[in-house]
């Protein structure tokens, strides 16, 4: 590839290309960081019996192949109208000779030459949107020259697929572990020549470098799973792009007083509330889930984490925290316990999102908001 892979693909980075599970990374990333590579080769993706190609000429898709029946090209004419039973069933006949049916059914006159490349062109999209339905399966990223068997490609911009594949997946499936973190703030990437839909642009229009996740979801006018499902085809597009987090958004709404008792006693409150709530919906493993989490953030804040401990209610050690906060300087004092204090709090609603899925993180913060 002509680009070098980022870090985020290290592990799935082999000689001559990429190699990996679906789970780990999803069809629409694969897609968008093979077009932006300029990428030259065949994209071979399995799940189950299913075996398909995609065929990638400097970034842009230009064939695709499947082993499925139902994905041939005289089959999806069929079902589309546009060829009858029986030229269908002549055509088979004639394949079986060592002719392609795309052709006979144009010296049949069942199909123009126009429609025969309108329909591979066809042909190739319904595969490559087919795979954006798979969530479980291999993947592997071959560079390679493409075959010179086949004679009629097309050209195709993989945004525009992503768009397209995406539209077609349930916005409250498997999908959600790849939307974004509700704190991340969205600012717009490159400017759009593509034909959205009013919706998309609807979201689009509220992605303004201020808002975060969150908030987007607060003003959309379609529903938070919907809008989230948007937003990630968004980034996958790269028509959008992660600005920061906003990690002092609850300082203001929750945290009114200044001193460093009511601060700590402020944010317990939170962390005590998704603890009932995540204990409620999981049982006693969601100290475990959140002690996780306090772990991640425990080395990289030393300056106020150092030796806190999540205690029995999900509320932190008062003692440890004032005990830290005491040894910085007066005049970041407050700050730095707050911004440590609020990427805590986000870390667990980030687990509750990934544990029980967006609509109970959305649940605890309106919980928050109503306070």
């Amino acid at each position: 590839m002509t680009t070098t892979a980022p870090s985020r693909l290290d592990s799935f980075v082999v000689p001559g290309g990429l190699k990996g599970q679906l789970s780990d990374f999803a069809v629409p990333e694969l897609l968008q960081h093979l077009h932006l590579s300029g990428a030259i080769g065949i994209l071979t993706l399995v799940s189950g019996g299913a075996r398909k190609a995609l065929y990638l000429k400097e970034g842009r898709v230009v064939f695709a192949a499947s082993n499925l029946p139902n994905d041939r090209l005289g089959e999806l004419l069929l079902r589309e109208g546009k060829i009858t039973v029986e030229e269908y069933q002549a055509s088979i006949r004639a394949i079986s000779k060592g002719k392609r049916q795309g052709r006979v059914l144009v010296e049949m006159g069942a199909l123009t030459p126009k429609d025969l490349w309108e329909g591979v062109q066809f042909q190739v999209k319904e595969i490559v949107y087919s795979v954006f339905q798979w969530d479980e399966g291999q993947f592997h990223f071959e560079e390679s020259t493409l075959p010179e068997k086949e004679r009629i490609t097309v050209d195709l911009h993989v945004v525009p697929l992503i768009l397209a594949g995406l539209r077609r997946v349930d916005a409250q499936g498997r999908l959600q572990g790849r939307y974004p973190s509700t704190d991340l703030v969205l600012e717009t990437a490159t400017a759009v020549d593509l034909a959205l839909e009013p919706y998309e642009q609807h979201i689009l229009g509220l992605v303004d470098g201020e808002r975060s996740v969150l908030e987007i979801c607060r003003d959309s006018e379609i529903g938070e799973s919907e809008t989230l499902k948007v937003l990630y085809a968004l980034l996958s597009g790269s028509l959008v792009k992660v600005r920061g987090k906003k990690v002092r958004a609850f300082d203001q709404d929750f945290v009114p007083a200044d001193t460093l008792d009511s601060i700590i006693a402020g944010f317990n409150q939170m962390f005590s509330y998704i603890f009932r709530y995540m204990v409620r919906e999981v049982g006693p493993i969601a100290e475990n889930v959140l002690e996780k989490y306090l772990g991640g953030l425990r080395e990289g804040r030393k300056d106020v984490l150092a030796a806190v401990k999540l205690q029995k209610d999900g509320t932190l050690d008062p003692a440890n925290l004032e005990r830290n906060a005491s040894r910085l300087a007066e005049d970041v004092r407050r700050s730095q316990l707050v911004d440590a204090l609020n990427e805590l709090l986000y870390a667990e609603l980030l687990a509750v999102k990934r544990t029980l899925g967006p609509e109970h993180e959305a649940a605890i913060v309106r919980a928050f908001r109503d306070r």
